[in-house]
């Protein structure tokens, strides 16, 4: 697959906030309340990309999916032109209705609509999320204006393999969109870096903020270089944050020698 990285430098972004369990009105405002806040503190938003948590706008509402599936299409069309109006790409993952069942699915939607879209592959049984969804299937990274790129969803960063072949195919960036809980914030920034060092690609990654349950949920959401140094890091509350990264960094990652097949 040929790369499409942009050979000049783009934005790359994280909205960091709680997600309120069911309330679509509520995160949906967050969120562009964090659009907003972003763009009005960037010299240069455009191109770009932000990256959203895990089921921002549901939250993990089991019991709600039949109702909350049918408003997907609402927010998928507010993403649409929220892309068009900053002029970026934004990710996140939503619950997605197809084949007689629910998925934990990341969208890519562009300027243009919807790009592409990656279904998790790893349920996490501890939250039941096994029993509320299906695993997606292995999958090509995703083609856009801004690069070809790959995508996880929380879970799935435990598991290097399924970054792998994403890699191969000419990704050079990842995105990833989780809820992780605070008591394993180490283990997130170790595997964050871990993807990025052994995939010489760079890697976004929004994770939420706030209480659910029992449940505190850890923040940090990061922005990962190819050669592993954390670029930006955001603390364990609510932060709008974002850089402009420089392609070049991938091909001084690989120079000295490349571990991408």
């Amino acid at each position: 697959m040929e790369r499409t990285l942009p050979q000049i430098p783009f934005f790359a972004g994280y909205l960091q906030f709680d997600i309120r369990t069911g309330a679509i009105a509520e995160n949906l405002a967050n969120m562009r309340n964090g659009l907003k806040q972003i763009a009005a503190s960037s010299s240069r938003l455009s191109p770009g990309i932000i990256v959203l948590p895990e089921l921002w706008a549901t939250g993990f509402a089991y019991e709600k999916l039949p109702e909350l599936i049918k408003f997907i299409p609402e927010i998928q069309a507010n993403l649409q032109d929220l892309a068009a109006k900053y002029g970026v790409h934004i990710a996140g993952s939503l619950p997605e209705h197809a084949n007689n069942a629910y998925y934990n699915t990341l969208f890519i939607t562009g300027p243009e609509g919807l790009c592409g879209s990656y279904r998790k592959q790893r349920l996490f049984s501890p939250m039941a999320e096994d029993r509320f969804f299906m695993p997606g299937k292995l999958v090509m990274p995703i083609q856009t204006s801004l690069a070809t790129i790959a995508a996880l969803v929380c879970y799935d960063l435990r598991f290097p393999e399924l970054l792998r072949p994403q890699a191969a195919l000419g990704a050079d960036l990842l995105v990833l969109s989780a809820q992780w809980p605070a008591e394993r914030i180490g283990h997130w920034r170790i595997l964050l870096q871990a993807r990025a060092i052994e995939n010489q690609l760079f890697i976004v990654a929004a994770n939420r903020c706030g209480v659910t349950d029992n449940t505190t949920f850890g923040g940090h959401s990061m922005i990962v270089g190819p050669d592993g140094s954390i670029l930006l890091e955001a603390g364990p509350d609510e932060e709008y944050g974002g850089i402009v990264i420089d392609p070049g960094m991938i091909p001084s990652a690989r120079s000295l020698f490349c571990t991408v097949p």
